[in-house]
């Protein structure tokens, strides 16, 4: 919806302390893990980790994944600990239900940030539908974007960067 800040309204969720805690990532790390093993990946950027409860107890999703909490970096502008933009480049790079909450005319620039950030893989996951939620006060679903899964697999191979793996799974 033009004239509505996306950005603003996921962070003011956010700020909320109950929205976007990062542990949808839990349903897909009997996925990730063997990727990260076949890449020898040891640094790995979570690129819209929410607040990043899977990486703290009782989940400690790091040691699932064979890689230590301090190889890993977290990066979600909705959160002021995990904002700042990440420099250089890791291993492997892993978006979990974000690409759906980017809007449509960014998504290409989005996806190619995730490649820009890759030396060896690139997972990510989709939700295809829309949000059973909308932003507070509106009828403006959180799913701003709401494409077949082709759509985004097409999105991913325009985007890609050559010699890095790509993995992309629609969201149950």
């Amino acid at each position: 919806m033009s004239g509505f800040d996306h950005l603003r309204g996921y962070r003011e969720m956010a700020d909320g302390g109950h929205q976007f805690r990062g542990l949808t990532l839990l349903n897909s790390v009997e996925a990730i893990a063997p990727l990260l093993l076949k890449h020898h990946c040891r640094t790995m950027l979570d690129y819209g980790s929410g607040a990043g409860d899977a990486y703290m107890a009782p989940h400690n999703i790091a040691a699932k994944l064979g890689l230590h909490r301090d190889t890993i970096r977290l990066y979600d502008p909705s959160f002021p600990e995990h904002g700042t933009p990440p420099l250089g480049t890791f291993d492997a790079v892993i978006c979990s239900d974000v690409l759906e909450h980017i809007v449509q005319e960014h998504v290409g620039v989005f996806i190619a940030n995730l490649f820009s950030y890759a030396d060896k893989l690139v997972w990510a996951s989709v939700c295809c539908r829309p949000a059973k939620k909308t932003f507070p006060g509106t009828s403006i679903n959180l799913h701003c974007t709401v494409m077949p899964f082709s759509w985004w697999k097409a999105m991913f191979e325009r985007q890609a960067t050559p010699g890095v793996e790509w993995v992309l799974v629609e969201a149950p």
